[in-house]
């Protein structure tokens, strides 16, 4: 890691030296000309030696499976040690059902937590921070989502899948289940959908969500970090264990799963080995998937797939 940092710091000291050069060279042309031509130079090298070495220690499509997997049996052993209640859930689920492991045209992981062991376990891991794994929440700086992540740091994604926020590794999604305020379940909804609509805008200048100028403008002003708290309020108006229904505030909140059937957990196997997920999972993927033991054709696949380097801690 340290050879990938020092590459990166001598690319961005040279692309400084760049543009004083051309400002130089305005305005003394003959003294700079040679200097800046060097300077290119060296800029070629660096940049060649950045394509080397990550091209060197590119991650195969297994290998990136297999630091996912270990980030999640680290959150699973957090979790185990605290009594923290988690499930396997989305694509990492179906994925556990009908392939004992990965969708075969996927590689990320998901984990949902009802909300109180979604903050209890952000609460932990921050509270003991782990050399290689760190959780990122809607709190930490820079960070633009409204649920958290962990991320593995002898990881680094390559330019095309960089995110604008530090931190970037592979990683494993933890979304919260929240309970659904079924007197009032439009309204909750609407908040959360218009709170996350403002988040997003503020965190993505070319989001969809800012059609108009203004709208950005706004958004960043009033801030990233303040809107995402914004959507934990709209969303956490009912404890999970108090409520009929649940859902994936404000992620899917089209889809309502009775909480029920999360009161009991089972053991399912995902990539060789053991993880909770709701006793009655096939209603669950009914909900999500309806015929989910159904492969779908290669046109309807949704792929996933990260391209990451390992670096040294």
């Amino acid at each position: 890691m340290r050879f990938h940092q020092n590459v990166e710091t001598c690319l961005w000291l040279v692309s400084n030296a760049l543009t004083h050069c051309r400002l130089m060279q305005i305005c003394h042309p003959p003294q700079y000309a040679e200097s800046l031509n060097l300077i290119r130079m060296v800029a070629r090298i660096l940049k060649l030696n950045r394509f080397f070495f990550r091209v060197m220690n590119l991650l195969s499509g297994e290998e990136v499976k297999r630091k996912e997997v270990e980030i999640l049996n680290h959150i699973v052993a957090v979790c185990e040690k605290h009594g923290l209640r988690y499930y396997l859930s989305y694509g990492t689920l179906l994925g556990a059902i009908r392939h004992k492991g990965f969708i075969p045209w996927d590689d990320d992981i998901d984990i949902s937590m009802p909300r109180a062991d979604y903050e209890q376990l952000l609460k932990v891991m921050l509270a003991n921070p782990d050399k290689r794994f760190v959780a990122l929440t809607p709190k930490s700086k820079g960070y633009p989502y409204h649920y958290a992540k962990v991320v593995d740091l002898s990881t680094k994604l390559v330019e095309e899948n960089l995110d604008d926020f530090a931190g970037n590794g592979l990683w494993v999604d933890i979304f919260p289940l929240d309970g659904v305020d079924t007197t009032e379940p439009t309204r909750q909804k609407k908040l959360a959908k218009y709170f996350n609509s403002c988040r997003a805008s503020a965190s993505f200048k070319h989001c969809p969500a800012n059609n108009k100028p203004w709208k950005w403008r706004m958004c960043k002003m009033i801030g990233t970090r303040n809107f995402s708290r914004l959507v934990t309020w709209a969303s956490r108006r009912l404890p999970f264990d108090s409520a009929q229904y649940v859902a994936h505030m404000p992620t899917a909140m089209q889809y309502l799963f009775p909480r029920r059937l999360f009161d009991k957990v089972i053991k399912v196997e995902f990539e060789g080995a053991l993880y909770d997920a709701p006793a009655d999972y096939d209603e669950y993927l009914k909900i999500l998937y309806a015929d989910y033991m159904q492969i779908p054709p290669e046109s309807q696949r949704i792929t996933h797939s990260v391209k990451a380097i390992a670096v040294d801690l």
